[in-house]
């Protein structure tokens, strides 16, 4: 009866043993399944953000949102599976449920707003131009960052869209949000911005203290040239 019980209990550790390694060997193989799938996702954005960002710097903001053409491919890393990559702009980028939660997708909210916004200078027709506005809010809000600084320049640049369509109220509460983060290298550009709308809605006193801040912490900036006769204006 020990005998046939030893040897029962030897086949279930040796069959445990066997299940163990088997589990093992299907969560590593899974792992790096998991792992592969989600590096050629973050190397295939950044690769479409690239293309994006070469759209962008010559000012062809329409094929960085949209794509260059159901015909142009362009060529990948070994890495990627596949020849080339057919770009069709940050709206399939962030349509794309594999896409759009890596690194490189979140980012493409902050840019696609930066296009859209641009467009709508670009553009002529008021409904369009207000239609590319609300889109360029849209997508600046859908950008999260961990970095005080650059979620400054994300209120600053709502505050500049709101500016464009003629809401300067709502434009003065965003650039005094962008301030409140705002590091020493672009401040004196915000609180220009922020000086000359608060005095268009008629917050004189405050777009005095924004003057004068600019001429306190930077007396030998080119901004700050001519910050004198801003001040004796609001003074006088």
């Amino acid at each position: 009866m020990n005998k046939l019980l030893n040897k029962l209990k030897t086949l279930f550790n040796e069959k445990r043993y066997s299940f163990i390694a088997v589990t093992v060997g299907l969560s590593i193989g899974l792992g790096y399944i998991i792992f592969k799938q989600f590096y050629l996702d973050e190397e295939k954005a950044e690769i479409m953000l690239h293309i994006a960002n070469t759209h962008m710097k010559n000012s062809n903001y329409e094929l960085a949102i949209f794509g260059d053409s159901l015909n142009t491919f362009h060529d990948l890393p070994k890495e990627l599976q596949g020849d080339s990559i057919e770009f069709l702009g940050f709206n399939e980028l962030l349509s794309n449920p594999k896409l759009k939660g890596t690194k490189a997708g979140k980012f493409s909210n902050y840019l696609l707003g930066i296009c859209y916004y641009n467009l709508a200078n670009l553009t002529e027709n008021a409904d369009t131009k207000n239609e590319y506005y609300s889109k360029a809010i849209d997508s600046f809000d859908n950008f999260k960052s961990k970095n005080k600084s650059f979620n400054s320049r994300i209120r600053e640049n709502i505050g500049d869209v709101f500016s464009e369509l003629g809401q300067a109220e709502t434009a003065f509460e965003y650039y005094k949000e962008a301030l409140e983060n705002e590091n020493h290298i672009s401040k004196i550009y915000l609180l220009k911005k922020a000086a000359q709308i608060a005095k268009k809605i008629g917050k004189k006193d405050v777009a005095l203290d924004y003057y004068q801040q600019i001429k306190n912490d930077f007396p030998n900036s080119r901004s700050a040239k001519d910050i004198d006769k801003y001040i004796n204006e609001l003074s006088n």
